[in-house]
């Protein structure tokens, strides 16, 4: 599977509850993917992106899948992500996609990181090829625009919101800092 990566040891985990899953959500851009591969590193954990799990699943990128099936059908594909995680999966550090915290609950999968970024600081750190990846970055108006639309959601989702603007070695220690308490 694509976006994996396995702990040095999972037996200690294999009691583990969904709190013990950090959940990373926020703007596309706004670093859910690279933080989650630090916090992997970091906790000896593995890593799921929910974007590239259900790319592969589906055999398409998310904007093909789009392009042919529609938001609902892909909406779908995100719930069955989220049943699986919530009854399966135990100790993984798990990227979303910026939508799914919109479209469903995402706080039974674990703790729920929001990592909020303005919307010129996310658009600072991608380049034409990222941006072009993200099917909603294609009218910068209309993304601006989506984007203040999820801020209120994003915050009412998360367990636990931090500036994604810090170096990811200072958010990795923030997150593992708090989910120790």
């Amino acid at each position: 599977m694509p976006q994996i990566s396995h702990p040095k040891d999972s037996s200690a985990r294999a009691f583990a509850t969904p709190a013990d899953n950090i959940v990373l959500i926020g703007f596309m851009g706004s670093g859910k993917s690279t933080l989650a591969q630090a916090l992997a590193l970091e906790s000896s954990r593995f890593m799921l992106d929910s974007d590239a799990l259900i790319q592969q699943r589906v055999g398409q990128s998310v904007k093909e899948y789009f392009a042919s099936f529609g938001e609902a059908a892909f909406r779908a594909r995100e719930a069955e992500f989220i049943a699986w995680v919530s009854s399966s999966v135990r100790g993984a550090i798990i990227a979303t996609g910026g939508g799914m915290p919109i479209f469903h609950s995402v706080k039974e999968m674990g703790l729920v990181v929001y990592l909020r970024a303005e919307f010129d600081a996310i658009c600072a750190r991608l380049d034409s090829e990222q941006i072009a990846m993200r099917p909603l970055f294609g009218d910068m108006d209309n993304a601006r625009r989506l984007f203040d639309s999820r801020r209120a959601l994003y915050e009412k989702s998360a367990h636990l919101t931090i500036d994604a603007t810090k170096p990811p070695h200072t958010l990795t220690q923030e997150i593992l800092h708090h989910q120790s308490r």
